[in-house]
C-alpha cells in the first residue's frame, strides 16, 4: 500500500520523530511505498535528510504545535494551513495517511486536514498525559479544545504501551475501546561487540575499573536531567567509581552543567551531545539510567535493552512495561533518591547481577521489540482503517 507518513515536525532529535523513521524502514521492508511529510523548518532537516534514504520527502511550510502562543486553540483554527495541507494530501495521493502526535494536543491542524481530505487515516499518539496534567499553561482550555477536536475527528488512534491506551480511554471518554490499539515501539536488533565497547570508553577516557551510568534525551524536566546528577552525587560521596554520560542536548543545558559543578561532580560528568552512532555509544556504557518523569515507550530504552545493557528505570508507564523488575532490568520510584542509590549501589558491586539483566533485557527487546514487529501490527491498523473507511 502507499502510506503517507506525517510528521508533527517538532525536531529532528526527538523519539518521535525516529519512530517515524524505524516504522517507515520496517513498511518498506514488508513492500509498501512510504512517503513522508515534514516541516521545512531548519530543525527538521536532519530528520528529512534520514527519513530520506528510505521514503519520499515533502517539506511543506507549517508552524507546528509548539511554535504557536496559543498551542492547541491555534492548530484548531488555521483554517488556511488545514485546506493547504488538505490539498497537498490529495496532491501525493496515499491510501492512507498516518499523523504522528507526541501528545494529544499535537497536530491537531494534521488531524484536520487529514479528516478534510476525506483519505483513511490515523494518528499515534505517544504520551498520553493531559496538558493540565502537566501543569502547562493555560492547560485546561487547551485539553479541552484537544478533547474537541479529536471527538469531531472520531479517527482511530495508536498508542505505543498499554498504560497509555488506559488513559486515553479515561482522558476521551467518546472514544470507544477499539479506537484506541495499543502497537508498541521497535528497533533495530543490535549486536555488541568488544571491540566497539572498548573504542568508545578510549574516547571518553575512561578506565577500566570506572562504572559508566549513562543517559540518552533531550535535556527537559520530562527526563528528570537533574536528578540523574543527585544520584551521581550521592554515589560519589558514598566511594563509588561512577562516571555519568548524558546523550543528547536541550534547553536545559546551561542548567545541567550548572548544577554537575554545584554538586561537586563537573569532572565525572560528560555531555556528549546529540549523536549519530547513539547505539555504539550505549556499548560504552555500564548501566543506562532513565530517571524520567513520564514517558511513552522510550526507544532509548529499547535500544539499550537491544545492545545486551543493563537498563534501569522509572516504575512509570511503558518503562515498566518493557522492564521486568530483577530479571530484564530494574525499576525505581520516579524522584526517590534513596530507591535509585540502592539499587544503583547493587548493580554496581556485582557485574554478574548487570550481564545477568543485560542478556535478559536483550532477548526480550528481540522478542516483542523489533521494527518488523512494529511494522507488522501498524499495517494491520492500516487495513483495518482502510476497510471501515470503505464500509462508511
Amino acid at each position: 500500500m502507499r502510506v503517507l507518513l506525517v510528521s508533527s515536525s517538532s525536531g529532528s532529535t526527538g523519539g518521535g520523530e525516529v519512530y517515524l523513521y524505524y516504522l517507515a524502514c520496517g513498511l518498506v521492508r514488508l513492500g509498501h511505498q512510504v512517503c513522508a511529510l515534514c516541516s521545512t523548518s531548519p530543525e527538521m532537516d536532519k530528520f528529512a535528510e534520514v527519513l530520506g534514504t528510505v521514503a519520499e520527502i515533502t517539506r511543506v511550510d507549517t508552524n507546528n504545535t509548539y511554535q504557536r502562543p496559543a498551542r492547541s486553540l491555534s492548530a484548531a483554527i488555521d483554517y488556511i494551513q488545514q485546506r493547504r495541507l488538505t490539498r497537498i494530501f490529495h496532491e501525493i495521493c496515499p491510501e492512507i495517511l498516518h499523523v504522528n502526535q507526541q501528545v494529544a494536543e499535537d497536530g491537531l491542524d494534521l488531524v484536520l486536514a487529514a479528516r478534510r481530505s476525506g483519505i483513511p487515516f490515523l494518528s499515534t499518539i505517544h504520551i498520553s498525559r493531559s496538558a493540565e496534567e502537566l501543569s502547562a499553561r493555560f492547560g485546561r482550555v487547551r485539553d479541552i479544545v484537544t478533547g474537541r477536536v479529536l471527538r469531531s475527528v472520531n479517527a482511530v488512534h495508536l498508542t505505543v504501551a498499554e498504560s497509555a491506551r488506559a488513559e486515553l480511554l479515561q482522558r476521551f471518554s467518546f472514544f470507544s475501546p477499539g479506537q484506541v490499539r495499543v502497537v508498541v515501539n521497535g528497533v533495530f536488533n543490535s549486536n555488541p561487540q568488544e571491540e566497539v565497547r572498548n573504542d568508545i570508553r578510549r574516547r571518553w577516557g575512561l578506565s577500566k575499573d570506572e562504572v559508566v551510568l549513562g543517559s540518552v534525551g533531550r535535556l527537559e524536566p520530562q527526563k528528570a536531567p537533574l536528578f540523574g546528577l543527585e544520584i551521581v552525587a550521592s554515589l560519589r560521596r558514598k566511594g563509588f567509581p561512577v562516571r555519568y554520560l548524558w546523550i543528547g542536548d536541550g534547553p536545559m543545558r546551561p542548567q545541567f552543567e550548572k548544577s554537575a559543578l554545584e554538586l561537586g561532580i563537573g569532572d565525572y560528568v560528560r555531555l556528549d551531545g546529540w549523536r549519530q552512532d547513539v547505539s555504539n555509544c550505549l556499548q560504552g556504557l555500564d548501566v543506562l539510567v532513565m530517571p524520567s518523569n513520564y514517558e511513552g515507550m522510550p526507544l532509548a530504552l529499547l535500544e539499550g535493552m537491544s545492545a545486551g545493557l543493563c537498563c534501569c528505570g522509572s516504575d512509570i508507564d511503558g518503562i515498566s512495561e518493557a522492564i521486568e523488575h530483577e530479571s530484564s532490568g530494574y525499576l525505581c520510584r520516579p524522584g526517590d533518591l534513596d530507591d535509585w542509590c540502592q539499587q544503583l549501589e547493587m548493580l554496581i558491586r556485582d557485574p554478574d547481577r548487570r550481564i545477568t539483566a543485560g542478556k535478559r533485557g536483550r532477548e526480550v527487546a528481540q522478542q516483542r521489540f523489533s521494527v518488523e514487529s512494529m511494522a507488522r501490527a501498524t499495517a494491520d491498523a492500516y487495513r483495518d482503517v482502510m476497510r471501515s473507511h470503505r464500509v462508511t
